[in-house]
């Protein structure tokens, strides 16, 4: 009905406060739109279509002041708002937006205009003490958000940490609303611009909006893998030209340009769990699930050390999974574990960390090492007793770990993580390098600053990826790789392990930074026969003993490391039990 038109016009003037020139243009546009007699005239006689056209000739078909017209479709708010848009292969033509169209027309199921750019999140959600940021910033964050002025603020950090669950428990303490901008779904940026435009119009004042997922939004800088869509000088002057409370939500800083990080009243930065974090938001997920000593300690304990899995994927395990008190417990543990493992392998392919299970069959003895492994262990413990003692320490304890795959090198470090009662900061190659331009060097001095301050054991595996010979790199980031390693681990002062299969592969410079380098050698005659009775033995179906013959096949065999051991015994887990023989199985290790 042309009644609802009018009062849905009505409604997007007074919401985006148009002029009546701006509503003289949105309404010949939509007119153009739903007439096709009409757009079949104007197209074939005067290309009113075209922008260019449009903007130099419309004041004569619409009877109004031509400066003022001009300024309505070039600088005013129907663009910025994206109620009307450019459109066609080279953006010449204007019309008006899908959004708005679907408004006015009542295609839109959105009966509530702000229904088109946010929605509006009030779930419940964590306390704010249940997160990890400092009685500091919480001071400041409150502060800022109680302040009667406008404020931009930025949380930045690793995903699934709380960054948005922090904004909504900081509107729901304050008594206020969070307005939470959508994501186009075409993933546009202009669009996007659009609604963050449209929702601070329409935000009132006891309103929070999110800007969640703003990376694309935010990083306006140009790097050599990273095309910039964003106009620097229009997020800039958006920062500075707005009156609402805006919080910024992104995983990446590493392109957003200076001039616009100054913008920005308040920062907090939110990093990766650890296991006693993961525990922390376990309890409190249970606790608002109504399940609060549902699981014991220890069940919660060993969840929490077996996936390195954020805030947001515990939370949304123990939703999907809608365990309650009459949920039969091993049937609960055992969903959550393959929930969260899933969840793990997705967001950041196999786990960086070693389940309990692994440590089962591991041992010290029969291990063939240039060290005594005993010795060092005892020399880390007297490293971390002196360091407590005296709480602070100039030095650190680095050693590097070489030899054939499958000789224990990796698991030797969970072994003494695990000793010591000290957690494993598992650091890859895929881990630490990045596209962008300077990340990788920030990820490294992450990586070395989250070891330092949560007390971890750094572990950098296939250390011939990390530590690449500078004599021998073709590009300059390969050096600057090297450097940035060499220099935190001259300032580090914890324990730091890397791990190579070949050492020939290492910068030799780097080689005299290690205390302590141990190579892991394939097993001895008597490790070949530990490892078999340990692992394998147990599998054969009748029990029976090793014979003398059998036990000089054992031990004569060469250049064995467990690996193989755990790799036959893998093998032979799913095999009819029958089959397996002493036999069988050292054929297998041959």
């Amino acid at each position: 009905k042309s009644c609802d038109i009018e009062e849905r016009l009505k409604e997007i003037q007074r919401s985006f406060k148009l002029t009546d020139i701006e509503l003289e243009v949105l309404s010949f546009y939509y007119l153009i739109e739903e007439s096709t007699i009409l757009d079949r005239y104007l197209k074939n006689e005067i290309p009113f279509g075209t922008y260019a056209f449009f903007r130099n000739y419309g004041h004569y078909l619409l009877s109004v002041n031509r400066s003022a017209f001009i300024e309505s479709i070039s600088k005013g708010t129907l663009v910025d708002a994206h109620i009307l848009e450019f459109t066609g292969y080279d953006n010449l033509q204007l019309g008006i937006s899908s959004w708005c169209r679907g408004y006015l027309t009542k295609m839109s199921s959105n009966n509530c205009l702000g229904d088109e750019f946010f929605t509006k999140e009030n779930n419940e959600t964590l306390k704010i003490t249940d997160f990890f940021v400092s009685e500091d910033e919480l001071a400041i964050l409150n502060f800022l958000i109680e302040n009667k002025d406008k404020q931009n603020i930025l949380l930045h950090g690793s995903p699934g940490t709380g960054k948005t669950s922090l904004v909504r428990s900081i509107a729901k303490h304050n008594g206020m609303e969070v307005l939470a901008v959508k994501i186009d779904e075409d993933g546009e940026v202009s669009n996007r611009f659009g609604a963050i435009y449209a929702s601070v119009r329409l935000a009132n004042d006891n309103s929070i909006i999110l800007i969640d997922e703003a990376d694309e939004i935010l990083n306006s800088e140009r790097s050599f893998f990273f095309k910039s869509q964003v106009n620097k000088s229009w997020i800039n002057n958006f920062l500075d030209g707005h009156d609402k409370k805006i919080i910024w939500v992104t995983n990446r800083t590493s392109e957003i340009a200076p001039s616009t990080m100054r913008r920005f009243s308040f920062s907090i930065e939110f990093k990766a769990f650890d296991e006693m974090k993961r525990l922390k938001v376990l309890k409190s997920s249970l606790n608002q699930a109504g399940i609060k000593d549902y699981f014991t300690e220890d069940e919660l304990k060993s969840l929490c050390k077996n996936y390195s899995v954020n805030a947001g994927g515990i939370v949304d395990s123990i939703k999907v999974l809608k365990i309650t008190n009459k949920t039969k417990k091993d049937q609960a543990l055992k969903m959550l574990n393959t929930v969260l493992k899933n969840h793990e392998r997705i967001i950041g392919g196999e786990k960086n960390s070693t389940s309990d299970k692994e440590f089962e069959h591991y041992t010290l003895e029969g291990l063939n090492t240039s060290h005594k492994l005993d010795n060092i262990i005892s020399i880390i413990k007297k490293y971390i007793s002196d360091k407590v003692k005296t709480q602070s320490l100039r030095h650190s304890v680095t050693l590097l770990l070489h030899g054939l795959p499958g000789t224990g090198k990796s698991e030797f470090v969970y072994y003494l993580g695990d000793a010591l009662n000290q957690e494993v900061l598992l650091k890859r190659c895929s881990d630490i390098q990045s596209m962008w331009v300077g990340q990788t060097e920030k990820n490294i001095a992450e990586a070395f600053r989250e070891a330092a301050e949560d007390n971890k054991i750094l572990f950098f595996d296939e250390a011939d990826t990390f530590l690449y010979p500078r004599n021998m790199a073709n590009h300059s980031w390969e050096k600057s790789f090297t450097n940035e390693l060499l220099t935190q681990i001259e300032s580090f002062k914890g324990i730091v392990f890397f791990a190579t299969n070949e050492l020939a592969g290492l910068d030799q410079a780097a080689l005299r930074r290690f205390k302590f380098k141990i190579e892991f050698l394939p097993l001895k005659p008597e490790g070949n026969l530990l490892f078999y009775k340990k692992l394998l033995s147990p599998l054969v179906y009748d029990g029976s003993e090793l014979k003398d013959k059998e036990i000089i096949q054992i031990k004569g065999i060469v250049n064995l490391t467990p690996g193989d051991f755990a790799v036959i015994k893998e093998q032979n887990i799913f095999v009819d039990g029958t089959e397996i023989t002493h036999k069988k199985l050292i054929a297998e290790l041959k």
